[in-house]
């Protein structure tokens, strides 16, 4: 339900997120050891305590649904899901993101400062463990007013028993090896020049101590 609220936390520093963002997609690349559940567009994907890299994002009821995912421009994405206010850019016309809408449900007693889900850390990789794109808050921030504050990372946290659908954009330009270092210090930025390559990509939700992964076309 969109009048649920969606609380939007603070987390770590930026080099921590960096950091971890890359050593989340090589683990998931040369990782075996842990167990692997893969679902698809429209399925509930129970996070039954399931994390990226800290134990304590207490997931324990909370479930996510993919409800879709469309290569959009930078420009696009504002147009349609922007709210009052929020500014297109000259040029910014290529489809250079990944937007998911996503539903967050919360089926437990707990409240958003209790547990939620470290949604800044979710990545999306190509099956073949390349091209890492990241959770671009701060374009997400122009639909959800609330990450302003909190453009590099961000949790979630949805009031007990209701739902959320947000539209969520992962850049293709965001982070690659080669600027890990200068985004660790805060000095890269999406370009949003990039273009999204078509196939098949596999989103991470979690990493441990199960691997959940909703896999789709674009």
């Amino acid at each position: 339900m969109r009048r649920a609220k969606l609380l939007i936390l603070v987390c770590a520093a930026l080099v921590i997120v960096a950091a971890c963002a890359w050593r989340i997609h090589d683990v998931n690349a040369r990782a075996i050891r842990y167990p692997t559940e893969r679902y698809g567009i429209g399925d509930n994907v129970a996070l039954e305590g399931g994390f990226f890299a800290d134990a304590t994002e207490n997931t324990d009821g909370y479930s996510l649904r993919i409800d879709g995912a469309q290569a959009m421009s930078y420009n696009d994405y504002v147009r349609t899901y922007g709210v009052e206010g929020a500014q297109t850019v000259e040029g910014l016309d290529e489809a250079s993101i990944i937007c998911l809408t996503v539903t967050i449900t919360n089926d437990s007693d707990k409240t958003p400062d209790q547990g939620g889900f470290n949604i800044s850390l979710m990545s999306l990789v190509k099956p073949d463990g390349s091209g890492l794109m990241r959770v671009d808050t701060k374009l997400w921030s122009q639909a959800e007013p609330a990450l302003a504050e909190s453009p590099y990372a961000a949790s979630t946290g949805v009031v007990p028993h209701t739902s959320y659908t947000t539209h969520i954009p992962l850049s293709a330009g965001l982070l690659t090896r080669d600027t890990l270092a200068d985004q660790a210090s805060g000095g890269v930025d999406a370009e949003y020049r990039q273009p999204v390559e078509a196939g098949s990509y596999d989103l991470y939700l979690s990493v441990m101590p199960t691997r959940k992964l909703v896999t789709f076309d674009v």
